[in-house]
């Protein structure tokens, strides 16, 4: 609801910000009211766009939404920008009788909306990520994930609650808290397997070992030297080996994640 409330209200001040500002060429030449109402009207189409392909589809086809991915979420929002930018469009040409309607001109609308759309929205995640790192490391944590064995089986965790995950031959450990308890919970799958479901450019699950994937926010460091580091489960004890070549990248997650 909270989500909708703020669509709702981005809609109503786009609406008054094509009345003030008349962009794209939209604007009243007429002078009468039912123009102005039918400009209005697009942030009501904007709001109703949202809400069909952001709210609906996710209910009508909720497979692909199952696992989230950074991959997906942008492939995602592309399509979010440029459907929500085909609409408007094709609604002012039908209040404007088709009249002006060309597939080239439509085209070209398509790729001003996902070009402007995707640049503010890059350089506003850019600068609040620079400013929240530690929030936007936690917002991430909070995801819950379907890790799917090689066999089929699969279990349902957020990525907060994982420990850290082992490899052991053909199958691997995972070490987990759940309902405040400690767990261990052991699948037949191979580490990379595990690491390519559960793993993206903001997720606190970090490969530090060819046989260890890792929680960072559970971790800080033991000991270290120019070529060796292990880092030490915090309120357990449990001691991990960090490989040199994932020692740059740990080091500078330690420094970053809360």
């Amino acid at each position: 609801r909270k989500n909708l409330l703020w669509v709702i209200l981005l809609g109503l001040a786009a609406s008054v910000f094509i009345l003030l500002y008349e962009p794209f060429g939209i604007e009243n030449n007429t002078g009468e009211w039912f123009v102005d109402l039918v400009i209005f009207s697009l942030g009501v189409v904007f709001i109703l766009s949202i809400w069909f392909i952001e709210f609906l589809i996710p209910v009508i086809f909720p497979k692909p939404f199952e696992r989230w991915t950074l991959g997906k979420a942008i492939l995602w929002y592309t399509i979010v920008v440029v459907f929500v930018g085909g609409i408007q469009f094709v609604y002012k040409s039908w209040w404007g009788g088709w009249q002006d309607f060309t597939w080239t001109e439509f085209l070209l609308v398509l790729g001003r909306t996902l070009g402007i759309g995707l640049t503010v929205a890059f350089i506003v995640l850019g600068i609040w990520q620079y400013f929240n790192k530690k929030r936007l490391s936690l917002l991430t944590s909070r995801e819950s994930y379907n890790i799917t064995s090689s066999d089929g089986k699969s279990i349902r965790l957020n990525l907060s609650d994982i420990l850290y995950i082992a490899s052991d031959d053909n199958y691997v450990d995972i070490h987990f808290i759940s309902k405040g308890e400690r767990q261990k919970l052991v699948m037949r799958s191979s580490l990379k397997n595990i690491e390519s479901q559960i793993t993206n450019l903001l997720s606190p699950i970090l490969r530090c070992h060819r046989k260890y994937l890792i929680n960072i926010e559970h971790f800080e460091l033991e000991s270290r030297t120019s070529r060796k580091m292990t880092l030490v489960l915090k309120n357990f004890g449990d001691l991990i080996p960090v490989s040199g070549q994932f020692i740059p990248k740990i080091s500078n997650q330690l420094t970053v994640r809360p």
